[in-house]
């Protein structure tokens, strides 16, 4: 499955373009740099068709505006953190250096829901405990977990809205998933499910 990363924002967050053969794609997590987002897509010459966020925290976010204002594409946001798109103490806005931004969702995702660009499906599993909103999409053999598992690990709980019960079962749920995946976190390296079963410890304690 054709993805690309770059590194963006202050915080170094991963944002994701994923598309099908004909260039039909998402544009998940624009946390900064909302220029060099753009640029990329122009010399990939990718049709985004949605911008789609794994939870509402500033550094994930921070682009929306922007790209939006250039490209066409809807903002789909995990139900459970449509409060923090202008609510600063739940985005974590604070931390954002001066930055602000309020956000209007034009979707809104819920557990179990599918979202369909060209040829690809992103299925929406929702894993609360960074934030309670926190989802990760399953999309062919992609895993796009946001902050809530990482390589060796998984997201802060101690945020507003962190729940480390919830955490737990969350990476429960994604240790379940039938088969291997590709696993592209918010932050660090790609990994894999299967090497995450054995080998990240908040996992292998499950």
């Amino acid at each position: 499955m054709p993805f690309v990363r770059l590194t963006v924002g202050k915080l170094d967050t991963n944002c994701y373009f994923v598309f099908d053969n004909q260039n039909k794609g998402v544009i998940i997590d624009p946390g900064g740099d909302a220029q060099q987002i753009l640029d990329a897509v122009d010399e990939r010459q990718l049709e985004i068709e949605y911008v789609m966020l794994t939870h509402a925290h500033f550094d994930h976010m921070l682009a929306v505006d922007k790209i939006q204002s250039s490209i066409k594409a809807d903002l789909l946001v995990p139900r459970g953190d449509v409060d923090a798109l202008t609510d600063g103490s739940k985005s974590l806005m604070f931390m954002a250096g001066g930055a602000r931004v309020s956000l209007k969702a034009d979707r809104l995702l819920d557990d179990g829901d599918t979202v369909t660009v060209g040829k690809l499906s992103f299925h929406v599993i929702n894993t609360p405990g960074h934030t309670p909103g926190s989802s990760c999409y399953l999309c062919g053999d992609l895993l796009l977990t946001g902050d809530t598992l990482f390589a060796g690990g998984f997201g802060r709980t101690d945020f507003a809205g962190g729940d480390n019960h919830a955490m737990r079962r969350s990476l429960i749920r994604l240790s379940k998933l039938k088969g291997d995946y590709t696993v592209l976190p918010g932050h660090g390296e790609t990994t894999t499910l299967e090497n995450e079963r054995h080998n990240n410890p908040y996992m292998r304690l499950i």
